[in-house]
């Protein structure tokens, strides 16, 4: 999936959402700070590198009801490790939501993403293919949420990326 297709995906999507009065009250956004850990393999000919990249991610999602809801994301790393740079991350995912109270509720996350690595002085590359993970969703007060949660973005050949992340959420 190119680029165009990615953000022509996500802006029909918010475009979408936002054509009914009524779906400010179900519209989120906002933003992650994520620890990853990442491998990557540029040829067959290198060696593979580890490396833990801290990364920020923007979200902007749209919950249907109180148990289902679809996002996209997008996230960059903030520094290199072990010479190893996430150069973007666009995922779109499926979520799907447990309310446990009235202020904790856990979530199942399931979609596709997209990674482009970068090894420094070796390469980069772009990755895509499914991604999954769970999370849990505190409510701070009807507008605003914080959330922790681990995400698997990508496992394939050449690339591994997956994270713990800590964020925050708005709901217009």
């Amino acid at each position: 999936m190119n680029q165009r297709t990615k953000f022509s995906l996500a802006a029909a999507v918010m475009s979408t959402s936002l054509c009914s009065p009524l779906a400010f009250a179900n519209l989120y956004a906002g933003a992650a700070f994520t620890y990853a850990g990442a491998e990557y393999q540029h040829s067959a000919e290198t060696a593979s590198v580890d490396a833990s990249p801290l990364m920020l991610q923007a979200q902007l999602g749209y919950f249907f009801n109180d148990y289902f809801a679809v996002e996209g994301r997008f996230g960059t790393s903030i520094q290199r490790s072990n010479g190893l740079n996430v150069d973007s991350l666009a995922s779109a995912l499926l979520k799907g939501n447990v309310p446990v109270t009235n202020q904790l509720s856990m979530y199942g996350l399931l979609g596709y993403s997209s990674v482009t690595i970068d090894q420094q002085s070796v390469g980069s590359s772009t990755q895509g293919g499914a991604s999954f993970g769970l999370g849990m969703h505190y409510a701070l007060s009807s507008d605003t949420a914080v959330t922790f949660e681990f995400l698997n973005n990508l496992n394939s050949d050449e690339a591994r990326l997956n994270g713990l992340s800590l964020g925050f959420q708005y709901r217009f």
